[in-house]
Order: C-alpha cells, then structure tokens, then sequence
C-alpha cells in the first residue's frame, strides 16, 4: 500500500493537466487536445481518494465517513461558493436576461453536484453555445463529488464481503465495464459518454488501480514509467481535437499516461514536476480550474468576438492571479480549520445558502430582465410554437409534414429541410400568401442525409436513423404525389462538392416526377447570439459599444459567402441568398435598429420577410 506522504510531483502533475485545459480554452491552435488535462485530473482523483480511503479501511476495518465528507467539503467547497458568487456578480453586469437565468439554474446544479447531469440535457460541450455559460466547466467537479459520494461505499462493502482481493477485483470489474460503456456511448449517445459518471468511472478507478499494484523499485523501470507516461500525456494534447471521438478508447492514452506517473513518480525523471514554480501552479490549480472558464466565458459575453492572442495573455495572466488569491484566501483558511467539524459544516451550509439565495432568485425573476432597457430586448419565437404553422391539412401527415399552414389556397409550396428551412416560415407565409404552405422540418436533419452514402451525424446512432429515414419518407411522398412546387434547403453541412454531388440525383428524380424544384441556399449566420448581445445591461455595456460589437463574425460570414458561390456553380437548380442578404459582399443582419436574427444563426420573423421578399423573384414560383 501507498504510504501517505506529500509527493510535490504530483502536484507537477496537476500543473500539466490545468495549463494543458487552460490553453486549450484560450484556443491556441498548437494545442487543441488540451482538454485531455481534465482526465488527467480524473486518474489523480481516483488515485488520491482510493489511497486515502484504503489506506484507512485495511488499517482499521472500518471507515469514518463523517470525517472523509467533512473534509472533501473543506477541500471543495469554499473555492466553489466563492467562484459562484463573484461569477454572479459579473454575470448580473453583463449577461443578458436568458444568460443569467441560465446561468442561475447551472450555479445551483454546480452546488449540488448534478451540474455534469444539467449540461448533458443542454447541449454539447464543444457547441458555440458552450461559449455563453460560465460555469459549464463544473461538469467535471460534479463528476468527481459523485464518485465521492459512491466511492467509499463501494470500497467498504467490497473489502467486507472479499477482502483486499475484493477490492481490486470490485475495481477491474468496474473499469472494464466502464470503457465498454462509453465505448458503447460514443455511437448511442456521446453527449452521455462525455459528461456521465458511468463512462467516466474507467479513469477514475485508473488511478485507484495504481494504489493497490506493488510499488516500483527498480529506477530504470520508475524512470521509463515516468517518461512514457509524460509522452503519453503530452500527445494527445498536441494532436486531438475536438472532432476524436472521446472519451472511450481515445480517452486511454492519456489516462495509462497519467497512471503510469503517478507509479513512477519518485523517478529522478519527474524533478522538473517537483520544481518550485510547477509545484506552486499546481497546488493552485483547483482554484485556476475555477476561475479561468468563466473569466473566458464573461469576457467574451463583453467582446463579443473571438479570443486574440493578445487576449490569451491577459486573461492566461488574470487567471493565474485570481486563483492564487482565491487559493491564499479562500482554500486554505478552510482547509485545515482551528474551528470543530460542526462548525465547518455550518460554515460550509450558510455560505451555501447565500449562494443558492442569490441564483435561485435570479431564475425565478426569470434573469432581472428590469436590468436591460426595454428597447434591448428582442422577442424570440420559434416558428413552430405559432399558429400559423399549425393550420393542418387533413390529407397531410403531422409527423411527416411537420409545419402546416393550410389557408385553402389553389395553390400549394413544400419546403423539405432542417431547422433553417422552418426559420424561413414567417416570410414563406407573408411574402407567399396565394400559397398553402408546408414545411417538412426535422431539427439537424439535411435532406441530404440517407442518400448518396451521406449520413448526417448526431450525438446517437438512433437519431441519424431517424433522420434518414424521416428523409427516405419525404423522397417517396413527393414521387407518389401529384406535380408540386418544392423548396429544399438546409444548414450548410460539409463540403459544397459533396452536398452538390448528393443533392443533383435528387432533384433530377423530383424533376423527372414533373415537380418545379428550387434549391435555396442558406442565408449567412452571424454566428453571434445577437439577440444576447443586444439585450445587455446598460451598467457596464453602453449603446456605443452595443453598436460596435454586434456585428457577427466576419470570418464565418466570408467562408459562407464562398460555400454558396460554390454551390451555385455546382448545382443548377441552386438559388443563392448571397446578394439579397450580403449585397457587395457587407452582410445584413440587422434593418436599422431592428434584429434579423433569433440567435446565432436562425433568423426571426422580420428577417425572414425581409430576406424571403428579396428572394421571391429568383424562384420559379
């Protein structure tokens, strides 16, 4: 067994694993599987906790689980309350109504240990909108304080009913079942596979494998240990990105990695981990794990504009000086109390309390909208949630024909697509009023996806079925049905040539069915929540600045300008959007003061028209 001593390379370790996610968020290019520092953190975890816990139940045969949650409440708590309440109070200054109502429900499922449970309902941790809430880095802590709460438990039981070999055994049991499990996930569910505890348990009980394996002697094997674990490490770091499937098996080698430090980390090839200043990040890095995301996140809820380098070094600077204050003042006044263990828990509950005041009374306001003058706000309504889009033709299928305005016109229009054919709805309804108008609309779903060998990709395996099939479907309702007049359009999705390429044999075979059919390119997104943006308190956020900073991204806006331009000589049947929304290049997204856009890259009712009128005479309608 493990002896109990401070082991300053960890601490080393622990430095790695928090620049490497630190960097990784200020989005530097050179190393974009940084996030891997946070699995890394996992294997320490696992490590640490097992050795603590074991090394109490073999000696004494019993476990105190009071003191072990007191102290994981000394450890864990103070830094987490303090960063949630000065993350509030930025976020009262800068957010908009929706942001901090989210962010109200995120700190209350950050202080009890269910936020990884929250984001998985959400969204996907690499999705644009990751970039508007503070406090999503939390998930992992949640993770964590799970397996605290299951993990001596489980130990205890084990070690009563089998002994020690019950214990290792209890714990391989669990980490193959837990690599199959998120293996299994990536393809069913990957936003469960990220943040669940379930597929997360193989690189926690990881490290809890290396407390019970014989202690390395031998310094060459300790040294070699050290080395391939560093490199181990280190890789993936440089060469993952977002699009690796993870976690799973890719997760592996940074975890065996950060194992096979831990086992040879008395080696004289972890002395650059023991050295003053990476001992020192180290020893700060839960503090710096707290504050560097939302300090990213509410810096770019006041820019509105995506990190510069010149931005990676001040916020990568103010980071490391707020933990360190956060750890001076915070961390360890609580870690090591003069105070009794009742009165740490109260301590603990009431600063809880305060916090938990503050966010839930936040949400139930529904985010203090009084903060925001009145003409910042822009009303966001979902097409589908309108009457319009639920006047039903009783010869059309609803599961199919997903949005029906049926006005019992002679004529009739079909747009097959996505969630950016549905957006299109207001202005197909207004500028087509001598039209029945039919959306077929599944969120995500191109039209594209089942033909050609395309599958549009999903978080599941059942999803994409879905999609395919839903798009099979709506392929044979137009082939069996009388002529009709047929938009198709969607998000952009891959590369014009191979969208192109899939989408001609469709439209020959509507064509050949005698249908009139238009390929609609997608409009240009700002891919800038420019409702969030505008609808900022006037506190800090002025009207000069509001002008200045909701613009959308010029970059995207010139990679999408090219996409339809491609697509268009591409495709013959393919109407481009590009001059009637960005005439000279100089895309529109508002009309005076007025907001075309619902969100990043859906449109509203009033762009919609707008943009649908200028269309109207390229369509052979």
């Amino acid at each position: 067994m493990t002896e109990r001593i401070y082991q300053p390379e960890l601490d080393g370790l622990r430095a790695l694993a928090v620049v490497g996610v630190l960097l990784c968020h200020l989005e530097l290019t050179w190393l974009p599987g940084g996030f891997v520092g946070v699995d890394i953190f996992f294997v320490l975890s696992g490590y640490l906790i097992t050795r603590l816990i074991a090394v109490e139940i073999l000696e004494t045969q019993a476990f105190s689980f009071g003191n072990f949650y007191v102290r994981r409440i000394r450890r864990l708590y103070p830094a987490l309350v303090s960063t949630v309440i000065a993350t509030w109070l930025a976020a009262f200054l800068l957010l908009s109504p929706a942001q901090l109502e989210n962010f109200a429900a995120s700190a209350i499922a950050a202080l009890f240990s269910y936020s990884n449970i929250l984001f998985y309902l959400q969204a996907d941790y690499f999705d644009a909108l990751s970039t508007t809430k503070p406090l999503l880095h939390t998930w992992s802590l949640s993770v964590e304080e799970q397996f605290y709460l299951l993990w001596p438990l489980t130990l205890l039981l084990a070690h009563k009913l089998f002994g020690r070999r019950g214990m290792v055994a209890a714990l391989a049991a669990i980490c193959v079942a837990s690599l199959a499990l998120a293996q299994f996930w990536l393809d069913a569910d990957r936003t469960a596979a990220f943040y669940m505890l379930p597929a997360r348990a193989i690189e926690l009980g990881l490290g809890a494998l290396v407390v019970f394996l014989p202690a390395l002697r031998n310094r060459w094997l300790l040294n070699a240990a050290t080395i391939i674990g560093c490199a181990a490490m280190i890789v993936p770091m440089v060469l993952y990105t977002e699009a690796t499937p993870f976690p799973g098996l890719s997760a592996l080698l940074p975890c065996i990695g950060a194992a096979l430090f831990i086992a040879g980390s008395k080696s004289d090839a972890a002395a650059p981990f023991r050295l003053g200043p990476v001992a020192w990040i180290g020893r700060i890095s839960y503090s710096l794990y707290l504050v560097h995301w939302p300090l990213i996140v509410l810096w770019r809820a006041y820019t509105y504009r995506p990190i510069e380098w010149t931005d990676a070094l001040l916020l990568g600077g103010l980071s490391v000086l707020l933990a360190w204050l956060q750890y001076a003042l915070i961390e360890q006044r609580f870690r090591r109390p003069v105070a009794g263990r009742n009165r740490v828990v109260i301590g603990a509950l009431v600063a809880m309390a305060i916090a938990l005041s503050i966010t839930s009374a936040t949400a139930l306001a529904t985010g203090w909208a009084w903060r925001v003058p009145a003409e910042r706000i822009t009303a966001v309504v979902n097409p589908i949630d309108t009457p319009d889009c639920q006047q039903w033709n009783p010869q059309l299928d609803r599961e199919l024909v997903t949005c029906q305005n049926f006005r019992e016109r002679p004529k009739d229009l079909f747009v097959w697509g996505d969630s950016h054919a549905l957006h299109l709805a207001p202005g197909l309804f207004k500028v087509f009023d001598d039209y029945n108008v039919y959306i077929l609309y599944r969120s995500a779903c191109t039209p594209q996806s089942g033909f050609g060998g395309y599958v549009r990709q999903y978080a599941s395996e059942g999803d994409e079925q879905e999609c395919v099939e839903r798009n099979r479907s709506a392929l044979q309702f137009f082939l069996d049905g009388p002529p009709r007049n047929i938009i198709i359009t969607s998000a952009k999705r891959d590369t014009p040539e191979l969208m192109a390429g899939i989408t001609e044999p469709i439209v020959r075979q509507l064509q050949a069915a005698g249908n009139t059919v238009t390929v609609l390119g997608d409009f240009i997104r700002p891919a800038v929540n420019l409702v969030d943006c505008t609808a900022a308190p006037r506190l800090v956020v002025s009207d000069a600045w509001i002008e200045a900073r909701c613009t959308g991204d010029a970059r995207i806006a010139a990679d999408e300008l090219a996409y339809n331009q491609a697509m268009q000589a591409l495709l013959p049947a393919f109407v481009s959007p590009n001059d009637a929304q960005c005439p000279r290049g100089v895309c529109q997204f508002f009309d005076g003061a007025r907001l075309l856009f619902r969100d990043d890259h859906h449109l509203n009712d009033a762009g919609a028209t707008l943009f649908m009128t200028r269309v109207k005479p390229l369509l052979p309608f």
